[in-house]
């Protein structure tokens, strides 16, 4: 069976590369696209979702804002399985700020050249949330372009999910900064995982995903 994984913003597949995963299941990196001018996150999951075979059965792995368009793709796909990693399910599941970054368009104001280049404050604030003890990671976010990080923060902050998946396992970690564990529901808690903790923790991690693939 196979087992697309979707990245987090910006990030390549080398995100994934810490995890040891069942060698029984083919591992199908979806890698992102450029969005198209004032393109919906539904229209825009569908695009992503044209390399997936639906004829045969899958999985579904999305870390962060991949976790979203997994969900995203639940619309219209049937996975046997959503393995979400350090991503929300829901609204409520947001933090305060990115609701009100929503209400008050306040991330519209970062200027492109802020949130795409690695240098100065942008890449210091980039290495506290990624925790400064990780890889270069350069070699990790590799979507800079500024009009795809803009869409996607946009399309974050402004969700609104109504898709309820048949069956889905989330992996969380408590020491999450960018989606704060105290907000998220029904997920499988990995303590001191951070939002990186698939590699940070990538050991726990796997043991815990290979779980729920023996199920299969």
């Amino acid at each position: 069976m196979k087992i697309y994984q979707i990245s987090g913003l910006g990030a390549n597949q080398k995100a994934f590369k810490y995890l040891k995963l069942n060698p029984d299941f083919e591992l199908v990196y979806l890698p992102w696209i450029q969005p198209e001018k004032g393109e919906s996150l539904d229209h825009y999951a569908q695009r992503m979702a044209e390399k997936i075979d639906p004829t045969e059965d899958f999985i579904l792995m999305g870390l962060s804002f991949g976790g979203i368009i997994a969900q995203e793709i639940n619309r219209f796909l049937e996975p046997q399985q959503n393995l979400l990693i350090s991503t929300v399910k829901t609204r409520s599941e947001l933090p305060a700020y990115m609701k009100f970054s929503s209400k008050t368009n306040l991330h519209r104001l970062v200027p492109s050249k802020f949130i795409s280049s690695d240098n100065g404050i942008s890449y210091a604030i980039f290495r506290n949330i990624y925790d400064a003890k990780m890889p270069n990671l350069n070699e990790f976010f590799e979507y800079r372009d500024p009009y795809y990080l803009k869409w996607s923060m946009d399309r974050i902050v402004n969700w609104q999910n109504n898709v309820e998946m048949k069956t889905y396992v989330h992996y969380h970690g408590t020491k999450d900064i960018v989606f704060p564990y105290s907000k998220i529901k029904n997920a499988q808690k990995i303590e001191g995982g951070t939002h990186v903790m698939v590699m940070q923790k990538a050991r726990k991690l796997s043991e815990l995903i290979n779980q729920e693939l023996s199920k299969f």
